[in-house]
């Protein structure tokens, strides 16, 4: 009997094991962890993976547990109880159903509540410290970026909105026809004559859990556009800036503006919270 609540502890081992490997292949560890730290997920796996294999063959060789028994030492080899164990077979119940559920129902995503959260904040460049960018020029801009049929430069929006309160930066984007895409939303600040709105992308430093939204305010020059909450869009205008506080914040004054399908790779509709 207790070889056999051995090998079942090994088991509960195996499947964590067998978990971490599924989702190191799995296409949507993306959403849950920065690419850098996807080898650790490999490596954990393995690493249970050996040790549950290694655990399960020789679960029923006698060995000495280690402890001081007194004057009999061969007392210490035998097959005795230390008690405190957890029943076996209820660690496996407590690791595998929570993890068949999670299967079952997680659609690997951010729900759109947590999303709401985390783009109505407004965040200051200056708030990150990854934000230095490398000195550029609208020359450089155009031999290293493609520009749209009408002429929009195609930046993405955390290269627009890195470039707040970097003055040098400010001088080479502000005014110029720039063209972005992310998810859009109502303008919850600085917006007074209800004609802003506010695009937003998230990103990750490490994993799901410490995801922030990176935003920037796009002004219309008539009403806002009937376009749906936390949809797509690709918007084109000409950038400028604007302080508050001390704070120095993008703002994109649109020209056009069309809803577009979710990128490949983006955040879906989920249940993580």
């Amino acid at each position: 009997m207790k070889v056999l609540e051995r090998r079942v502890m090994c088991v509960v081992v195996l499947v964590v094991g067998a978990l971490l490997l599924y989702y190191y292949q799995h296409e949507k560890l993306g959403s849950y962890l920065k690419e850098k730290f996807h080898i650790y997920v490999l490596l954990g796996g393995l690493a249970a993976m050996v040790m549950g294999v290694f655990s399960f063959l020789t679960a029923g060789v006698a060995a000495c547990c280690g402890h001081d028994h007194g004057e009999d030492e061969d007392e210490g080899c035998e097959d005795h109880d230390h008690g405190g164990d957890m029943n076996p077979f209820v660690g496996l119940m407590i690791v595998l159903v929570p993890m068949v559920c999670s299967l079952s129902w997680t659609t690997h995503g951010i729900s759109e509540a947590r999303q709401d959260a985390l783009s109505e904040k407004d965040v200051s460049a200056a708030d990150f410290s990854f934000n230095d960018l490398p000195p550029f020029t609208v020359e450089t801009l155009e031999k290293t970026k493609t520009k749209a049929p009408d002429g929009a430069f195609m930046l993405n929006i955390f290269e627009l909105f890195f470039t707040a309160g970097d003055t040098v930066q400010e001088k080479v984007i502000n005014g110029l026809y720039v063209e972005t895409e992310g998810k859009l939303r109502n303008e919850p600040k600085r917006n007074g004559n209800g004609q802003r709105m506010r695009l937003f992308r998230l990103m990750m430093t490490c994993c799901a859990a410490d995801a922030q939204a990176v935003p920037m305010t796009i002004e219309f020059e008539g009403e806002t556009p009937d376009i749906g909450h936390n949809s797509w869009v690709r918007v084109a205008g000409i950038m400028s800036y604007e302080r508050e506080g001390g704070v120095v914040y993008p703002l994109l004054k649109v020209k056009r503006i069309e809803e577009i399908p979710v990128p490949e790779g983006e955040w879906s509709e989920g249940l993580m919270k």
